[in-house]
Formats: structure tokens, C-alpha cells, sequence
């Protein structure tokens, strides 16, 4: 019996963990992994899965392929009707009688964690057991639809580490880690807490586990954990294992960001530079939404413990917010958004609520007047407080901040802009109006238009010189002008002084300057001269007697 095991990533560069955890329970059957995303050709998945002529294809389902994951399974089906197909994961789980009702060509669907259910299903239908024997299944029987009892979680720790030296091809690829399965918390929009049950790998083996990735030179390993350090002592012990081996592998965790204490922080601080990054799912910082989505968060202690974090500058930290909560109007939106952004992260996202199946929130969409798409994944329309318009003007300002701040690409134009105002949604909503105003989110514009377009919208005094300062930097743009004449001529005369490399440019010594100039930028900023290196990214100021002679 040959088993294909398959999903549709959500990009080229992750890799299905839940795929590779089945594989370790089901190895007296041997399935092969297939994976594609859902940016590949649909008809050229539909020929490379059948040209494997398995006899079983079980898909991994989720909200962003649940869509084309049917259409390739009904295709597949048609000129293999003998092909069992299977589907798992969190968006098959929750309405598995209607999965079956409305798709004939899908045969099973399994619900909830399947280390334990997919091997039985295998076994059944080797006709070692009967299909009513394995556990969490819906599959037909004589014109029925039947469902076995559903288990609640297990012991991760009976499940087999899912990497093995064939991790060195994953080149450019993240890998996902599981240490802990299960979250304490039971936020409403989420499934992670159904039960509040949360099952622990041991320590010990977590930190076998990550040596392996250290060694192996994974560059990003990500911790699927919904809370990491929900047992505070147990995250410390395995980040301070992580500090003291580090090597190139940076590890990211989803934080519970009240739950960092004074220990944690003295820890961190001691981390090197880029090995720890860190997701803080804020979500709203208006209490009666917090309440409503039952989510315990402090946010003020979060504030305290970000910027303690951020201080030190070696760990990046990533925030959260979601539009669309109850009770978070488009105002209340707004001052989430200044209370997140005057922590000055790394990285906001805003995210948009979905209505996730199973989920609580969506059990009471009837309660807070939740309209949301039918089809995944689901996102909300509107709600009793805020509307439609409102969110769709809420998704161009997010696209907006992607580019003027989570990309860093403006750092400087930012805090700038930011010190005038004290009301930073403000800035971005004033960027808003001018775009939709002149009709700019119908045109494709270069990166140089919206360095440019900052002194049209915001007329304070200095502002060009900041954005002159972040387009210098910025490796990606060109720049809008030549150095004047006079200016140039300047330029290489600098570069000429011996002494002047010595002090500035200490690699270029003995280099002549018609090859040196091309490596470096060259810019008059905040009345002074700036010099910017592109091969070290640095940008240093010239004294004016070094620089004018």
C-alpha cells in the first residue's frame, strides 16, 4: 500500500511540521512526503500526485489551501476512483459530517491530533482493524455518515523527534518546532486552548533536540508553541541552554508578554545578537475587548517588559494586533495602535479577525452582528462596531505601514514623524488620504515614490533631510539625483587624502578614489556631510575640516 502525505504551503520557504510528526508514528507503512504551495500550477500538483499511482493521499488542511486541497482531491479522485483520500488538520476538524455530506470523492476525515488516529486508519484499511476501531474518524458506511469517539490530546513526548539529517536540504526554508502542544490560555478567536490542556516535552530532550539544529546550521527554527513561556521556569532553562550554544541558528517564540519577569529580561540580556526572536500577541489594548475575547493580558506590564527588552537591542520583537474584535470600533483601533507603536517594535502586524471553525467567537458571531466571509479563511466584513468601510480602510493603512515602518526601511522619517505628532495612526492616516486622494493605491509605484512623496504630505521644516538620510541607506533605492559638479569634485579630493581613508575608510587605504567613489554614497544632510559605506551599510558624518580642507 503506498501513502502519500501532502499539503499546500502558504509559501515556498516553510515546511509542513505535522506531516513529518505523522511520518514518525507510521513507520511500519513508510508514507512519502509531498509538498507544494499554493502558489504552484493546480493542474501540475494534480499530475505529480497521481503520477505517484499511490493507493492513499492524505491531506494536511488549513484555512489558506482548504479551497484548491478539494479541487485536487475531487480531480484526483475522478480518474482513480479507487484512490481513499483522507483529510486532517484544524480546518477539516470542526464540520467533518459536512466535509463528507457535500465532497463524495473524500473518503475520511480525521479530527483533532492524528499521531495516534492515522496509523489505526492505515490498519483498517489494511483490513487489520475496523474502521470503527480508530479513533477521531468520520468516514461512510452503507449510505451513513459515522463518527468514532474523539480523543483528547496525548503525551508528545511518545512521539518521535520528525527531523533527521535530511534537514540539511531544506535550504532557505523555516523549520517549525514543537516543544509544547496546547496553550493554558482560551482566547476566543482561537483554537489552541480548547481544552486548556497543555502537554510539555521534556527538557532534556528539548535541548538534544535543538543541538541537533544548531549543528546542522538551520537558520531559522520557529517554535510553534502557543505560549512558550507558560512554565516561566522551563523557558528560562531552555534559553539559557540556546545562549550558551548558540552558533548561527536563530530560534523565534510566541510569548505571553505578562509573563516575562526580571529573571527572563537578565537572562536575555545576555543572549548574542540575532540568535532569539520573539512574537507578542498584544491584539487589543481596550479592556472591554480584552474581556470579550478572554484573553489575560496586562498590558502595561507588557509595555515595561518589551522596552526592558528592546533596550538592549539583541533580541527582535515582533507585536500583534487584530482589527475586528469585539468591541474594537475603528477609534478604539486607533489608540491600540498608538498604545503598541509607542513601544516602537521592531515589527507591528496588523492582522484581520477570521472566524476560525470551532472557534468560541465564531459560535457567537449572532451576538456581536459578525459578518465574515463564507469561504476560508473567513475573515470578518463588518461587526457592531466597525464597518466595513472601516476595515477595508484599516487594510490599506496596514499596507501603508508595512512599507513606511515593519520594513525599516524609513526608520528615520519615522521617529521624526512620530516626535510630531502624538498620535502615530494619525501619521498614517494622513498618509491614507493623500494616496486616496491622488488614486495611488491603483498604481504600481517604485520604492524611490515613497521616499519621495513624504515632503509632498508632511510639510515640516527638516523633514527632507530625514528621508534624504533613510533613501541613503537604503541599499534597495536608487537615488534621485547626481552630486552636483562641485560637489563630486569635493568628493574625490576627500578621497584622495591618504589620511582621510586612514580616519574614515581604513579598508580603501591605497586604493585610488575613481574605484573607491562607486562604493560609497555621498550626501549633504542636516547641514553637515554624510558619507555612507554600501558594502558595511554604515553612514558616518565627515567633519567639515576633513571633508572642505
Amino acid at each position: 500500500m503506498k501513502i502519500i502525505l501532502t499539503t499546500l504551503n502558504a509559501k515556498y520557504i516553510h515546511t509542513n511540521l505535522a506531516l513529518r510528526t505523522i511520518v514518525g508514528v507510521c513507520s511500519k507503512f513508510t508514507p512519502v512526503i509531498r509538498e507544494f504551495t499554493v502558489n504552484d500550477n493546480i493542474d501540475s500538483i494534480i499530475a505529480a500526485l497521481h503520477t505517484e499511482k499511490a493507493d492513499v493521499i492524505a491531506f494536511s488542511c488549513y484555512i489558506w489551501n482548504i479551497e484548491k486541497t478539494l479541487y485536487i482531491a475531487q480531480s484526483l479522485k475522478a480518474v482513480n476512483p479507487e484512490l481513499k483520500i483522507i483529510l486532517g488538520g484544524h480546518e477539516v476538524s470542526h464540520d467533518s459530517c459536512k466535509i463528507l455530506e457535500e465532497h463524495s470523492y473524500i473518503d475520511f476525515v480525521i479530527s483533532g491530533e492524528g499521531e495516534k488516529s492515522f496509523p489505526l486508519l492505515l490498519d483498517a484499511l489494511s483490513g487489520e482493524i475496523a474502521l470503527s476501531d480508530v479513533s477521531s474518524l468520520t468516514y461512510r458506511k452503507d449510505g451513513k455518515i459515522l463518527i468514532t469517539e474523539r480523543l483528547s490530546g496525548g503525551d508528545i513526548n511518545e512521539y518521535p523527534f520528525p527531523y533527521d539529517e535530511s534537514i540539511r536540504e531544506y535550504k532557505g526554508k523555516i523549520i517549525y518546532y514543537e516543544s509544547s502542544r496546547g496553550c493554558p490560555f482560551n482566547c476566543s478567536y482561537c483554537l489552541s486552548g480548547d481544552n486548556r490542556k497543555v502537554s510539555f516535552l521534556d527538557v532534556d530532550r528539548v535541548k538534544r533536540e535543538l543541538l541537533f539544529f544548531i549543528e546542522n546550521n538551520v537558520p531559522l527554527v520557529k517554535f510553534v508553541d502557543r505560549t512558550f513561556n507558560a512554565d516561566k521556569k522551563r523557558a528560562l532553562e531552555i534559553w539559557k541552554f540556546i545562549i550558551e550554544n548558540s552558533k548561527e541558528t536563530c530560534f523565534h517564540f510566541e510569548l505571553a508578554g505578562s509573563l516575562i519577569d526580571d529573571d527572563a529580561i537578565a537572562l536575555l540580556k545576555t543572549a548574542p545578537r540575532g540568535i532569539i526572536q520573539f512574537e507578542i500577541g498584544v491584539q487589543s489594548t481596550n479592556p472591554e475587548t480584552i474581556n470579550a475575547i478572554g484573553r489575560n493580558i496586562e498590558f502595561e506590564k507588557i509595555r515595561e517588559n518589551v522596552k526592558k527588552l528592546l533596550q538592549t537591542d539583541n533580541i527582535h520583537i515582533h507585536l500583534d494586533l487584530i482589527a475586528g474584535l469585539p468591541y474594537e470600533g475603528y477609534e478604539s483601533f486607533g489608540k491600540s495602535f498608538n498604545d503598541v507603536v509607542s513601544i516602537r517594535p521592531h515589527v507591528l502586524q496588523l492582522g484581520f479577525l477570521k472566524l476560525l471553525k470551532g472557534s468560541k467567537l465564531r459560535n457567537e458571531a449572532e451576538k456581536y452582528g459578525y459578518i465574515y466571509k463564507e469561504k476560508a479563511p473567513y475573515e470578518v466584513m463588518e461587526n457592531n462596531f466597525i464597518s466595513f468601510d472601516e476595515l477595508i480602510k484599516l487594510k490599506a493603512i496596514e499596507e501603508l505601514f508595512e512599507r513606511y515602518y515593519n520594513s525599516g526601511d524609513f526608520s528615520r522619517t519615522m521617529d521624526f514623524l512620530f516626535e510630531k505628532t502624538d498620535s502615530p495612526f494619525g501619521i498614517f492616516e494622513t498618509i491614507y488620504n493623500y494616496f486616496e486622494k491622488n488614486r495611488l493605491f491603483e498604481r504600481s509605484l517604485p520604492l524611490e515614490f515613497y521616499y519621495e512623496v513624504i515632503p509632498a504630505i508632511f510639510e515640516f521644516e527638516g523633514i527632507c533631510d530625514y528621508v534624504r538620510a533613510d533613501r541613503l541607506t537604503n541599499k534597495k533605492a536608487k537615488l534621485s539625483y547626481k552630486n552636483e559638479k562641485e560637489f563630486k569634485e569635493q568628493c574625490f579630493e576627500f578621497l584622495k587624502k591618504e589620511k582621510n581613508l586612514e580616519k574614515y575608510l581604513p579598508e580603501f587605504v591605497g586604493m585610488p578614489a575613481r574605484k573607491i567613489y562607486p562604493r560609497l554614497r555621498f550626501e549633504k544632510l542636516f547641514s553637515e556631510v554624510y558619507m555612507y559605506n554600501v558594502n558595511q551599510g554604515l553612514l558616518k558624518k565627515i567633519d567639515k575640516s576633513d571633508f572642505w580642507g
